[in-house]
Parts: structure tokens; sequence; C-alpha cells
């Protein structure tokens, strides 16, 4: 592989085709492997994970813009399920609009995240790698960083209740650990343009290495060697339902079941943790939906 062929821009971000089992085996799986050393990677329930047929991986989300997390993750899959077996994970457009990154994401699976290669993934009985709380997750502040918050996107649910499969939850405490976010701030990138220009919706202010101080959830930086854990819970069935997921009350209904399990899975996980990481109380997860009346179910995103 020479460094040119990272720097082509015409790979096609949604193709699934793209996706090259030989590249993920001679150059990124011995990669990963090396940064699952480096924050002394763990996981429990690997034994949740399907051995055969399509499932959607839901994740929360942690340590933009290098997101250490999602490639320790990816490394541990592969070793699991193997190279060859597709999975296939949603990609945000502004890592996918950096040259050379490109690239190298949609070689080891990633596609732009929409709903119509999500379907397609699918469609193919391949896998599929969700963060519903997207960059909002990724870049959150560190007091906010026990906390499952998928930001009211339901998408992942739709998918799971129109094609059948299941859902099989993995948490993660660690990877926001890698620096130190004071806080992020959704009106500071309204106000400053950087929504708009780069569809990140939040702006954070992160202390750590090398730089110090910076803004803005675009710098490079040198991750602290947190220690990560991640649990894979047991797979959600929510049954092959393609009517169930156009019904609204059934699909927030599902999500505030999925964010409790997910939430508990967390607490139980930061539980474990030495003393100094579990200082600060974990944050609860969102109080779920009183199921009695269809009208008091919140108005909820349906991305995935």
């Amino acid at each position: 592989m020479r460094l040119v062929d990272f720097l082509h821009d015409d790979i096609d971000v949604s193709d699934p085709e793209a996706r090259d089992p030989e590249f993920i085996e001679r150059v990124a799986r011995p990669a990963f492997d090396v940064l699952r050393g480096y924050f002394r990677a763990e996981v429990d329930g690997l034994e949740n994970v399907p051995r055969s047929g399509p499932f959607i991986i839901v994740g929360n989300h942690n340590g933009g813009p290098l997101l250490p997390d999602v490639w320790a993750l990816a490394g541990l899959w592969w070793t699991v399920l193997g190279c060859e077996r597709p999975v296939y994970a949603m990609v945000h457009d502004a890592a996918l609009g950096m040259p050379g990154l490109r690239s190298f994401l949609v070689k080891i699976g990633g596609l732009r995240a929409s709903r119509a290669n999500a379907e397609k993934v699918l469609a193919r009985g391949a896998s599929l790698l969700v963060y519903p709380g997207g960059e909002l997750d990724a870049l959150k502040s560190f007091w906010r960083r026990d906390r499952v918050d998928f930001r009211g996107h339901t998408g992942f649910l739709e998918l799971a209740m129109t094609h059948g499969v299941p859902i099989v939850p993995v948490v993660n405490v660690g990877g926001h650990e890698v620096y130190l976010t004071v806080f992020s701030s959704e009106r500071l990138a309204r106000w400053t343009g950087l929504a708009q220009l780069t569809r990140v919706k939040t702006l954070p202010v992160t202390v750590g290495l090398p730089w110090g101080v910076w803004a803005t959830g675009f710098v490079p930086y040198l991750p602290f060697p947190a220690k990560f854990r991640y649990r894979v819970g047991a797979p959600i069935r929510l049954g092959h339902d393609p009517e169930r997921a156009r019904d609204r009350y059934e699909v927030v209904r599902a999500y505030n079941d999925v964010t409790r399990r997910m939430q508990a899975m967390l607490d139980g996980l930061r539980r474990r943790r030495p003393a100094p990481a579990r200082r600060l109380p974990p944050l609860s997860a969102p109080r779920p939906t009183d199921s009695s009346t269809r009208d008091r179910a919140p108005a909820v995103a349906s991305r995935a």
C-alpha cells in the first residue's frame, strides 16, 4: 500500500464494495492492535456477539476527532469475527472530507452516514456500527462522559424493526479520558458559523497533549493512555415489524428501553474501575417515557 493511494479522493463513500478485507488484515488490524495495547483495552461479553446473520452494533461515542475508542473496538471486532465478515460503520461527513483519512475509513468499512447507506448494508446481510449520539456525544464535556445520550435519535431502532435484525449494545468507559473537555457548546458552534460550515454542531474547549488548551473538535492530539473497558450486552430483539417502525409511540418506547439498559451497563462498568476514576458521580440516563399514554411520548429525531 503506497502513501499516494491514500490521497485519492475519487473513492465512493457510499459503496460497500470499497471495503477491502486484505487491507484490513495487512494494515488496519495490526495498527489497531497496537492501539489496543496502548489503551490496555479489555472487553466483557464477547459471547453475546451473534456469530451469524446481520445485526446493528450501537455504542456510546468518545474522544473526537481521533475517536480512539472506535479503533480499539474495531480491532476487537476483527479478532472475534474475522476480517472477511463484513461490518460497516456510519461516518460523519467531517471525517470523510479529509484527504487520506477518507480512503482509509472507506477501505475498513466506513460509509457516509445516511439512512440509504444503512439500508444498503443491512440488505446485503452485513452488520452495521452506529453511534446515534454522533459528534455531540463524541465531543461532550468530561463531566458528562459516563452518560448514554443519543440525543433522541431513533433511526437505528427503525432500521432494526424494519429489517428484523437484533441490536447489540456496546458501552465503553475510558474513551473520553484521553483528554479533558472543559465544556462543549452548541451555541458557540452556531454563533461562530462552525455548525453551518462543517455540520459539527458543537464547539468544545479541551485540555490535553500536546497543545495544552485548544478549541473545536478538529485538532489532532496525543491521547492520554487511559484504560479502555468495553461491555457487550445481550442482543436486543425487537422483531421484524416494519409497521411498528412507523409507530412513533412504539419507537420511543423502544428508545427509552435501550438507553436505560445501556446506562445500566455503563454504570456497572464504571463501578468496576479503580477508585480515582469513580470520584465523580455518574449522570443517570434520561427518564423513560411513561408508556401509559400515547400522547405523552416525546418528539425525537429519527436519524441513525
